[in-house]
């Protein structure tokens, strides 16, 4: 590769990267304190920092009435906790599009590799930026892009040494499934049921292999702190399992069947449920891909291509989980079924970019490009749409004008006031942004110890107040109001907008 070549080949591949994080960050302009788990997240990295970036192992009881242990996958906390509070608090709006950004990078060099075609490589990075789910999930602080990030590191080394042989490819894969295991959760629960799915599918134990020495290394790493990681996430299951039918109920009306949903994130879950297996592809509609794929390889319109055939198998496998996960309402504990499918993305787009190139040529080449130029401007359509309405526009998810006034407020008191929030989503940035004390859990462990009051309240407000000495309610008003909850009115202490601040 001359000079000048190489030039443009470095050019091409980040262009689309800068274009993604772009699209995902310009909405903080409008709304820079979106997202509920945003402040969980930065809570966690503030303790990281506040203990020399280490991981605490001091029971954390400041401001949580329901105290624990940390018990969060300790990469992200400890790559955020070198960032001062200040700057992370500000800037956290662009820290998950910038690992994503890095994983579109990715996508241009694996499909390159695959197919030493710069363009078709563009391509797969464009209809990945543009794919609805992946652009939405990165609308604020979560460690979920570099979870993907690492999971896709982990399964193509994996795969290509599965078909190749090449030593160096089984060592890349080992090492990201290691980081796996303290970088996300869920991403690693995705990888365990791909590993158990290609003992069948490619008969290979490669990739359960991977997963136990993953496990070594990370025990060794993190000198067993993983087992608390481990017992977190098994504890959020099975909080889940007890508490799977009131998943989206409301924290104070309960299940009221004939309530029409007034959240839309609400509504879109319910019509993925009810139209799945179909409803899925408008959120990732590339995964019709290996469908297409399948199709062209039994109809001999594709040559023979056994590492495009793993990433077929890739893609449908986390389809059909994401599906039966919809439909299966026992399965929710589990992880929402839509999500799985954000597992295959970069499979699902380097599949359409080879597909759409076969159709270029064919008689079909220019059909294919009106096509492909609809999908793609739909996607932008509907990525833009659902940033302005669910980010730019948002009140339930974000710190409001209001939301800091009451913040302040609760600050200049001298006495520390012990707060219950209602809705309970609002219970870690009231930690965050106060000095008050907060019926919150410090750990997955500690959900239990809340199901008075979360995912529905069991007992009066007044009940609980006296069981666990809260001095105040935090309210949304356009979540419920004082008389839902047998509140008087008169002792309201501070309100502005619809937040309001009642003495118990």
């Amino acid at each position: 590769m001359d000079y000048n070549h190489s030039n443009m080949f470095l050019l091409l591949s980040f262009l689309v990267p800068v274009l993604n994080f772009l699209l995902q960050t310009y909405p903080r302009i409008f709304n820079r304190h979106f997202g509920v788990d945003v402040w969980t997240r930065l809570l966690e990295a503030d303790h990281v920092r506040k203990n020399h970036h280490k991981i605490p192992d001091q029971k954390l009881s400041d401001q949580f009435i329901i105290d624990g242990y940390f018990d969060y996958p300790p990469l992200f906390p400890w790559l955020l906790s070198f960032i001062p509070k200040k700057t992370l608090t500000e800037l956290q709006g662009v820290v998950s599009p910038f690992f994503d950004s890095l994983q579109v990078l990715l996508t241009f060099f694996v499909a390159y590799y695959f197919t030493q075609n710069i363009w078709l490589s563009v391509l797969a990075q464009l209809m990945y930026m543009l794919t609805p789910m992946i652009a939405l999930e990165n609308s604020y602080l979560t460690p979920r892009s570099l979870g993907y990030l690492n999971l896709s590191l982990a399964i193509l080394p994996l795969l290509v040494f599965h078909f190749n042989g090449q030593l160096m490819f089984y060592l890349i894969g080992v090492f990201f499934t290691s980081l796996l295991f303290i970088s996300h959760r869920f991403a690693l629960q995705s990888f365990l049921f791909f590993a158990i799915f290609s003992i069948f599918y490619f008969s290979s134990v490669v990739f359960i292999q991977a997963l136990v020495i993953g496990f070594a290394i990370a025990m060794l790493a993190t000198k067993g702190y993983y087992l608390r990681v481990l017992k977190g996430h098994l504890y959020n299951i099975y909080f889940w399992t007890q508490n799977v039918k009131l998943r989206f109920a409301h924290q104070v009306r309960g299940i009221v069947r004939k309530e029409t949903k007034t959240d839309w994130v609400g509504q879109v879950y319910s019509f993925l449920s009810v139209f799945s297996p179909v409803a899925v592809f408008g959120l990732d509609p590339w995964a019709l891909s290996a469908f297409g794929y399948v199709i062209a390889r039994v109809m001999n319109w594709i040559p023979v291509q056994p590492v495009y055939d793993g990433l077929a198998a890739w893609v449908i496998f986390f389809y059909v989980l994401g599906v039966v996960v919809l439909k299966v309402k026992q399965l929710i504990p589990i992880g929402e079924g839509q999500r799985y499918m954000e597992m295959s993305t970069v499979p699902s787009v380097i599949l359409a970019s080879y597909l759409f190139f076969e159709l270029l040529a064919t008689p079909y080449a220019f059909a294919a490009s009106i096509v492909l130029g609809l999908m793609l401007l739909g996607n932008l359509a509907l990525i833009l749409f659902v940033q302005v309405k669910g980010v730019i526009q948002d009140r339930n998810r974000s710190i409001t004008t209001d939301m800091t006034k009451v913040f302040e407020f609760i600050n200049t008191q001298k006495k520390n006031m012990r707060i219950i929030c209602v809705p309970h989503q609002n219970t870690t940035m009231t930690v965050y942004k106060t000095k008050a004390s907060v019926f919150v859990n410090a750990d997955n462990e500690g959900l239990m110890r809340i199901q008075e009051v979360y995912p529905v309240l069991t007992k009066s407000v007044k009940e609980l107040a006296a069981k666990y000495s809260l001095t105040h309610v935090l309210i949304k008003t356009g979540f419920t109001s004082l008389e839902e909850l047998h509140l008087n009115p008169k002792q309201t202490v501070f309100e502005s907008g619809d937040v309001v601040l009642v003495k118990l």
